[in-house]
């Protein structure tokens, strides 16, 4: 089942960043779409919650050197 849910990322500051970010992202094959937003710090992720968890998507981001937190939902 798909799902998305956004992350914030303080340390992400330039594009080389956002880069690095999407292609560890994407390279999960239950990641089907990641959409960043540089100004606000934020990571769109959409990925397959059957084969893949919110755990796992910080702890991907947190060991190439960005730690993130999921933005809370309203």
């Amino acid at each position: 089942m798909s799902k998305e849910d956004i992350f914030i990322v303080e340390d992400m500051h330039c594009n080389a960043c956002v880069n690095t970010i999407t292609k560890t992202l994407t390279s999960n094959e239950s990641v089907t779409n990641v959409e960043t937003d540089l100004d606000t710090k934020e990571v769109k992720v959409e990925y397959d919650d059957e084969n893949f968890d919110v755990e796992e998507i910080i702890s991907s981001l947190d060991t190439i050197g960005f730690p993130a937190t999921i933005k809370k939902k309203p």
